[in-house]
C-alpha cells in the first residue's frame, strides 16, 4: 500500500538562537575561517585565549588523569571560577559562558558556592579550535590537549601570575580537585581575572597572537593581510568602518586600492556571495514556517506540503515588486507568468557592464549586488521566494567556472559545498542548466527551491537526530 506524503507539521517548537537550520553557514564558515583563523562570531572575548591556556597547563602540572571526563570537569570548575568573578565585578560584564548560571549561583545568598559547569557547551569547547588556530594548543597524543612552547606555554605562565598570588590560587595548587570557592575568595579574583581589564605583559601576547610580529604560515601572513585591508579602508572613510563598508569594498573595489590588498577582497566577495544563498534560503524557510504555522491556528491541523508551496508561489505584488526593483520584472509584467530563462537573461545582463573576471571570480559595476539582494529578502516577508532564484543566478554570475584548461583560479568559488551544502558547481549550475533546458516556467522554479530548502532542513535535522548525543553534526 502507498504512503501519503507528510504533512508539515510546527507545534509551536521553541526557538533556539544560533542554529544554523539548513547547515548552509559551513561553507561560509569555512571562508570566514580561511579570512580569519583563530577570530570567529563565538569567540568575542580574547581573554578567554589565556583562561583555556592557563586551564590545561594547570591540569597537566596537577598531574590529573589522562581522562576527558575528568579535564572536562576541572576546566568547567575553571570556568565557572572566571565567569563568577567576573560577574561579581558587574552584571554589565558581558560576552561570558554561562552568566545565566553564574548569575543563580551568585543570587543564593550562600557563602560558599560550588563549581560546576555552567552550560551545556563549555567556553572550551567553543575555544579550542580557534586556539589550534592561532598555534596555542595541539592535540596530545594522549587525546587532550597540550600547549605549544612559544606561545602556549607563555601564556598560560603569565596567566597564572594573577592567579598564584591569591587564596584560590593557592587552594587550587594543592587540592586541584576542589569543587567550592567562596564568595572573599570570588572578590580578590574578579581583579585578577577581569575579562576587560588585562595586565600588560599577558595583552602583549595576546596582540602578538593575533598580528605576530614574526609569522610562522601563511595563514598568519593571511590575517595580517586582512588586517591591513581593514585598516586602509578606516582611513580611507575617515571613520571606523562596519561590516557593510567591507562587503561593498569587495564588490567594488576603490581605484587606488593598494593591489596586495585585493586577495583579500576577493575573499571577502566569495564570502558574500555564499552568504547571500545562505540568507536567502533561511528567509524563504521561515516563509514556509510562517505559512505552516498560520494553516495550523486556522484549523488546527498540519499543512499540506502542496498547500503551502502553491501559496508561497502565488501571484502576488510584493513577488513582482521585489523583482521590479531589482530591474528584472517590466511593468505589466507578473512573476507568475514569466518563463525562469528570462529572468535568469536579465541577470545575466545586469552583470555584464565593466565586467572583469579573474582569481576565478567576477565583478561589474553598478548592477546586481548580494548584499542589497539579501537585505531586500530578509525585509520584504514571502518575496524572498521570488528573490531565491535570483540569488541562484547570481551565484553562478560571480562564481567563474573552471576552464577547459583545468586549472584552479586562486578563489575556486564553485567547489565550495557539495551536494548536501547547495554547492555552486555540485548544485545550482547543474539545476540552472536543467531549468532551462526544460524551459520552466519561474513559478515552477519558484516552487522547486521551496520544496529544496525544507528538504535541506530535514536532511540537517535528521543528521543530527542519528548522530550521538556527544557528537553532533556541525552544522
Amino acid at each position: 500500500m502507498s504512503m501519503p506524503v507528510p504533512d508539515w507539521v510546527s507545534f509551536n517548537a521553541d526557538e533556539t538562537g544560533g542554529l544554523d537550520l539548513l547547515g548552509l553557514r559551513a561553507p561560509v564558515q569555512f571562508i570566514g575561517n580561511n579570512l580569519f583563523d583563530g577570530v570567529t562570531t563565538i569567540t568575542p572575548k580574547l581573554r578567554y585565549m589565556s583562561v583555556i591556556t592557563w586551564i590545561i597547563w594547570r591540569y597537566a602540572e596537577a598531574r590529573l588523569p589522562e581522562k576527558r571526563s575528568s579535564f572536562f570537569e576541572f576546566a568547567a570548575a575553571q570556568e565557572c571560577a572566571f565567569v563568577m568573578a567576573n560577574r561579581t565585578l558587574g552584571r554589565n560584564v558581558n560576552n561570558l559562558v554561562g552568566v545565566g548560571g553564574a548569575d543563580n549561583e551568585l543570587d543564593s545568598g550562600k557563602e560558599t558556592l560550588p563549581l560546576r559547569k555552567l552550560t551545556l557547551n563549555i567556553a572550551l569547547n567553543a575555544y579550542i579550535a580557534s586556539s589550534r588556530q592561532l598555534n596555542l594548543t595541539s592535540q596530545a597524543d594522549h587525546g587532550l590537549n597540550k600547549l605549544s612552547e612559544e606561545r602556549g606555554l607563555a601564556l598560560a605562565k603569565e596567566f597564572e601570575k594573577v592567579v598564584h598570588g591569591t587564596a584560590y590560587g593557592a587552594r587550587l595548587a594543592k587540592t586541584p580537585s576542589t569543587d567550592k570557592i567562596t564568595r572573599d575568595e570570588l572578590e580578590e579574583l574578579a581583579q585578577a581575572m577581569s575579562i576587560v581589564a588585562i595586565p600588560r605583559g599577558e595583552r602583549d601576547i595576546l596582540v602578538d597572537l593575533l598580528a605576530p610580529k614574526k609569522p610562522t604560515d601563511a595563514a598568519e601572513w593571511r590575517r595580517l593581510r586582512h588586517y591591513a585591508l581593514l585598516l586602509w579602508l578606516t582611513q580611507k572613510n575617515e571613520r571606523p568602518i562596519e561590516e557593510a563598508d567591507i562587503f561593498e569594498a569587495a564588490q567594488r573595489p576603490p581605484e587606488d586600492l593598494p593591489a596586495c590588498l585585493s586577495p583579500s577582497l576577493d575573499g571577502f566577495l566569495a564570502y558574500v556571495a555564499r552568504d547571500c544563498l545562505a540568507i536567502c534560503h533561511e528567509h524563504v524557510f521561515a516563509a514556509v514556517m510562517r505559512e505552516v504555522d498560520s494553516v495550523f491556528h486556522e484549523r488546527s491541523a498540519p499543512a499540506l506540503s502542496s498547500d503551502v508551496v502553491a501559496s508561497l508561489v502565488a501571484g502576488a505584488a510584493e513577488k513582482d515588486e521585489a523583482l521590479r526593483t531589482f530591474r528584472l520584472l517590466v511593468d505589466n509584467e507578473s512573476a507568475h507568468e514569466l518563463p525562469f530563462r528570462t529572468v535568469y537573461e536579465r541577470v545575466q545582463r545586469r552583470c555584464r557592464r565593466n565586467r572583469v573576471e579573474e582569481s576565478g571570480i567576477a565583478r561589474w559595476r553598478g548592477g546586481l549586488s548580494e548584499t542589497e539582494l539579501y537585505e531586500y529578502a530578509g525585509s520584504s516577508g514571502d518575496a524572498a521566494v521570488a528573490l531565491l532564484p535570483v540569488a541562484w543566478c547570481l551565484a553562478c554570475e560571480r562564481a567563474l567556472a573552471i576552464g577547459p584548461d583545468g586549472v584552479q583560479p586562486p578563489v575556486n568559488l564553485g567547489a565550495i559545498g557539495g551536494p548536501f551544502q547547495i554547492g555552486i558547481d555540485a548544485v545550482i549550475r547543474p539545476k540552472i542548466a536543467e531549468f532551462l533546458g526544460e524551459d520552466r516556467s519561474y513559478r515552477d522554479v519558484m516552487a522547486e527551491l521551496v520544496m529544496r530548502t525544507v528538504q535541506q532542513h530535514l536532511r540537517v535535522a535528521w543528521s543530527r537526530f542519528s548522530a550521538p548525543r556527544a557528537r553532533m553534526c556541525p552544522f
